[in-house]
């Protein structure tokens, strides 16, 4: 008798094992199943997954490094603006030769961002937004162009107008949207 017992004490304990175990995986197959729909919800058009975002405002700290030693430069405002050029419409990469060498660094560093970072940029902005607007859409360079109040910002103090030629571009304006690390649009500071 007490062997029967013995026996049906461990029929019952493997039984609840098993069930045990099979709650387990039931559990761990649902969670998984949880994270596949919320990796989905977070890839949807117009948002951005966790490493997206990362790697996307990565890009956007290169290019704010950059911008932001093309304003320290700004002593080499005439040097720099097919620089600036450049990097504003991503075309026609300007001849250094010559150059000083803080001028011929900062080329250098242009060239790796757009030749890297550029293209994680882009692919990020056509993931936010349907419109098809790219990199350059979302930078103010104008080189050659015009002011416009709401675009561009004049430190000197000089009287400006809308319209008025812009003579040097100190610092690149941008925006970018979906980015935690530039949550509103950033004026261009130009002198006229």
């Amino acid at each position: 008798m007490e062997l029967k017992n013995h026996k049906s004490a461990w029929a019952t304990l493997a039984t609840l094992g098993i069930t045990a175990v099979a709650a387990g995986a039931t559990a761990f197959v649902k969670m998984r199943q949880k994270r596949r729909k919320l990796r989905e919800q977070e890839g949807k058009e117009g948002q951005l997954t966790a490493d997206q975002m990362m790697v996307y405002n990565e890009a956007i700290s290169s290019f704010i490094a950059i911008n932001k030693r093309i304003f320290e430069l700004r002593r080499l405002r005439k040097e720099l603006q097919p620089l600036i050029r450049w990097l504003a419409t991503t075309k026609d990469k300007p001849a250094t030769d010559g150059a000083q060498e803080e001028v011929q660094q900062l080329a250098a560093d242009i060239d790796q961002f757009l030749t890297n970072q550029l293209p994680a940029i882009n692919a990020m902005l056509s993931t936010v937004s349907d419109q098809g607007l790219t990199f350059v859409d979302h930078v103010r360079g104008a080189v050659g162009g015009q002011f416009d109040a709401t675009l561009d910002e004049e430190p000197t103090g000089a009287e400006t107008q809308e319209g008025m030629p812009i003579v040097y571009v100190l610092k690149l304006g941008y925006y970018f949207p979906n980015s935690t690390l530039v949550p509103a649009p950033v004026k261009s500071i130009v002198l006229v």
